[in-house]
């Protein structure tokens, strides 16, 4: 008797004949992973960087790691061009297109952004990352489902104000940074902890994200006479500029930032200038060979007939996040828990992951990463040198 007619004889419909391919491909159903990334606007070598990591980090995972229990790994990408309008236009078409049991995260562009979203993150229950490390989104009570993949901003003023300290003591200091939130985000902080060191802050200069004359910058800053000035928000827009400029103008402050320019290209741009900018930075270089996960995707990367030259920072940051975002929905899934519910629970128990060795670890005091080194840039060398292990700010 053929299995049509069998299931017939049994009191089935035609549609129960069809019942198991149906519930195999409602199983099979991805789960998506949204960047909003600057392609276009400022920051747009940043945010095409972080694509191509976020591209890798995805394929690895469904190539190499299975997927997430059983599911593909999928990838959506929406440009945001740095703007906050663009960016939650983006974010509302996302999430109204896509079923709330398959958009399991969403990784936004910057603090802006990120603030703007807040309030209907959490009431979504969405998980949510993105480039930004702000202090005021690492706040579990208030922003449950936001992570921090790093050290905050302030806790990267911590850092750089601590190697002044044994540099220097009580130090000069001037602060430079864009009229963004991504710029401002740490200055209080960083005023209030220099003054509670002893340290004075003499100067702040306030700046466009991008200009193309640092002149009058540095004449501010020639007479204000600092030893040391910490330039924030700014991702490569400004700071090889304001370098060139100094050493033309004979200021012998040294100069310092954090994770947004920790990158290459700084030395590059910069030339002689560069020479002994002190960064934060809190993921592997491209260049660290002995570091697993830069191992596996140079091997991934050739495999798929893909560059295998230098990957930027912007690069090895969003690679770190799908890796780590990977791992915390693969424990879901095998917890029976693959919700939005279910991820936020399990990134917080991720301590003993460190994503090949891309982080320290992925254990987040009070949802966010307070672990960096600080790296000093050496035109010789071509790059950032480490000068500290591991900090610990929390």
């Amino acid at each position: 008797m053929k299995r049509r007619e069998f299931l017939k004889k049994l009191g089935v419909g035609a549609l129960a004949a069809v019942g198991m391919p149906y519930i195999a491909t409602a199983q099979a159903r991805p789960v998506k992973l949204a960047a909003l990334l600057p392609l276009t606007g400022p920051f747009a070598f940043a945010g095409n960087a972080g694509r191509e990591g976020f591209v890798d980090g995805v394929d690895y995972v469904n190539e190499v790691q299975g997927g997430i229990g059983g599911r593909k790994l999928e990838l959506i990408i929406e440009d945001t061009g740095y703007d906050v309008a663009k960016g939650t236009a983006a974010f509302n078409r996302v999430v109204s297109r896509e079923r709330p049991d398959e958009l399991l995260f969403v990784y936004g562009d910057s603090t802006g952004l990120s603030k703007a979203l807040a309030p209907e993150v959490a009431r979504m229950g969405l998980p949510y990352s993105a480039t930004s490390f702000s202090s005021e989104l690492a706040d579990p009570k208030t922003y449950p489902t936001i992570f921090v993949f790093g050290p905050t901003y302030s806790d990267m003023m911590e850092a750089l104000l601590r190697q002044i300290r044994l540099q220097k003591g009580r130090a000069k200091i001037a602060l430079v940074y864009s009229n963004t939130e991504f710029g401002r985000d740490p200055i209080p902080y960083a005023k209030e902890r220099a003054k509670a060191l002893g340290m004075e802050v003499v100067h702040e200069e306030v700046t466009p994200p991008a200009f193309t004359d640092a002149t009058p910058v540095v004449l501010n800053l020639r007479r204000a006479n600092p030893d040391f000035v910490i330039l924030q928000g700014y991702a490569l827009s400004a700071e090889p500029l304001i370098l060139r400029t100094a050493r033309e103008q004979g200021l012998r402050a040294q100069f310092m930032g954090t994770y947004y320019s920790a990158e290459l290209a700084l030395i590059q741009r910069a030339g002689p200038a560069a020479e002994g900018f002190t960064v934060t930075y809190h993921n592997a270089y491209w260049y660290d060979t002995l570091v697993p996960a830069v191992d596996e995707m140079r091997k991934f990367r050739q495999k798929k007939g893909r560059d295998t030259s230098y990957r930027p920072t912007y690069y090895m940051g969003s690679l770190g996040v799908v890796l780590a975002v990977a791992e915390a929905m693969r424990r879901a899934a095998g917890a029976g828990k693959l919700t939005r519910a279910g991820l936020v629970e399990y990134l917080e128990k991720l301590g003993d992951y460190n994503g090949l060795g891309l982080q320290r670890s992925y254990q987040f005091v009070n949802h966010r990463l307070p672990y960096t080194k600080l790296y000093r840039a050496s035109v010789k060398d071509g790059r950032f040198n480490a000068i500290t292990d591991w900090i610990k700010l929390a």
